[in-house]
């Protein structure tokens, strides 16, 4: 882990955070996947990390804790709707939270923590059945790889941009082979009827757009589409 976000993540967990439930979420989680669970390592192109917030929060006060962020030399900002972002010359601190309705994207005031959070669809869930992964020392929240797998698919399959539809198709596939096809399918089997469509829609594409992965996405396809017959 390089060290802006070891130090980072010792705010965290110095705070208490994770053990009230947030989560390090996006392609940070994903390393940490790739560097402790035997997913496939391709280069990590981010300078983003991303923190999950549960709704509600739950947790206690922790009103210094942006200050602690900003003493390793980060600075404050805001995006248009009013959520708190932090960033250096090296990355971009951004703090999600589940979105309240399908067409509300106000976001959020987490009082106890201090500042509003940027609300998201579809990340509730990533905060079912996380698991902890133990690096440097520190003990992190992360999504179960069954719910990050199937989140990036949702995911996938609601975006326009190319560029990010071969990113969360890669990093899926590539959590997906570390699975049991059985816990993969009884997540798949609770979802709607449309996202589930959705998704084998956009493996069709990802054949095409990762031609090198043509095996790996039949295979997980094929998985996924067993239970999409047992339901119809």
């Amino acid at each position: 882990m390089v060290d802006p976000v070891v130090k980072i993540l010792e705010i965290f967990h110095k705070n208490g955070l994770f053990d009230e439930g947030v989560e390090l979420i996006g392609s940070w989680c994903f390393y940490l996947y790739q560097k402790h669970l035997g997913v496939e390592y391709f280069p990590l192109r981010t300078q983003d990390i991303d923190f999950l917030i549960p709704y509600p929060y739950k947790g206690k006060e922790h009103k210094e804790f942006v200050e602690q962020l900003e003493e390793i030399g980060f600075r404050c900002d805001f995006n248009t709707d009013g959520s708190l972002f932090l960033w250096n010359a090296e990355m971009k601190i951004e703090f999600i939270i589940p979105q309240k309705g399908r067409s509300s994207n106000q976001s959020i005031k987490v009082d106890e923590l201090g500042f509003n959070a940027m609300p998201l669809r579809f990340v509730n869930i990533l905060l079912e059945n996380p698991i902890v992964i133990k690096d440097d020392n520190i003990s992190i929240l992360v999504p179960n790889p069954v719910n990050f797998c199937v989140h990036k698919l949702i995911v996938a399959s609601r975006r326009k941009n190319t560029d990010k539809i071969l990113k969360d198709i890669q990093q899926a596939i590539c959590t997906s082979i570390i699975l049991d096809a059985r816990e993969i399918q009884s997540l798949f089997k609770t979802l709607p009827k449309g996202w589930k469509n959705s998704i084998l829609i956009i493996l069709d594409k990802a054949k095409e757009l990762l031609p090198l992965m043509s095996a790996e996405i039949g295979k997980l396809k094929l998985t996924l589409q067993n239970v999409n017959k047992q339901t119809l």
